[in-house]
């Protein structure tokens, strides 16, 4: 009885003993991830002046000098260990806010050529400071934006250093703004940059900034993302 056992077992490790019928399961195909959405086209909330400066923007990237920005920038795969360690999107800062109109509302063209962005931007009612006027900070936010979208276009990875920003008239809330920002000149690693934010439909003058964005070491950052730390 025993032996019969044995010997049994010793035929089943060896492969002697009739493998069992495969499975017959059905092929579930692979799901293809969505593409990134862009937030920068127009929706229900852009005003038609938002709407107006827009088409003027397209026309001007239809001559092929300008090029108009997606929202997104690429996919990433967020370090080992966090939660949610799933393939995702990254998007502009300002776009954090999924509410269309209560918050930033943006759309980016770039001059590579001249190392030069325009930035079409409306207010909304979640960036509110002074009752009824846009807070100070959300500026600052479009411009150092701006600033560091057109660096990382043109030269590559970067971080901000410096930011220096004169406020010269109030924002009303819902406002569309044209905001201008170039590359002035770069030192070694260091590069400078300029940025005005203007009326879209006027020459009011809300505010001037100047930036100072450092170019990240290649060699670290390949090294990080070879860690993990995407």
């Amino acid at each position: 009885m025993w032996g019969g056992s044995r010997a049994l077992s010793r035929a089943l490790v060896m492969g002697g003993w009739p493998h069992p019928p495969a499975r017959c399961c059905p092929r579930v195909p692979p799901v293809a991830p969505e593409p990134p959405q862009d937030l920068s086209q127009p929706n229900g909330s852009w005003s038609a002046a938002m709407r107006q400066h827009h088409q003027r923007l397209l026309a001007m990237a239809a001559t092929g000098t300008w090029a108009r920005l997606p929202s997104y920038r690429h996919r990433h795969r967020p370090a080992e260990g966090t939660p949610g360690d799933t393939l995702g999107d990254t998007r502009l800062f300002p776009h954090a806010i999924d509410d269309p109109g209560a918050g930033f509302e943006i759309a980016m063209f770039l001059n590579a050529s001249e190392r030069r962005i325009l930035c079409l931007c409306q207010t909304g009612p979640y960036l509110e400071g002074p009752p009824g006027m846009t807070h100070g900070g959300a500026i600052a936010t479009m411009i150092d934006s701006t600033m560091g979208v057109c660096v990382l276009r043109v030269v590559g990875a970067v971080m901000t250093a410096n930011l220096n920003i004169d406020y010269l008239a109030p924002v009303p809330l819902g406002s569309v703004l044209l905001l201008d920002g170039r590359i002035e000149r770069m030192e070694g690693r260091k590069v400078f940059l300029s940025c005005h934010v203007r009326a879209a439909d006027g020459d009011t003058l809300h505010a001037r900034a100047t930036g100072l964005f450092i170019r990240l070491d290649p060699t670290k950052q390949q090294a990080q993302e070879k860690g993990g730390g995407r």
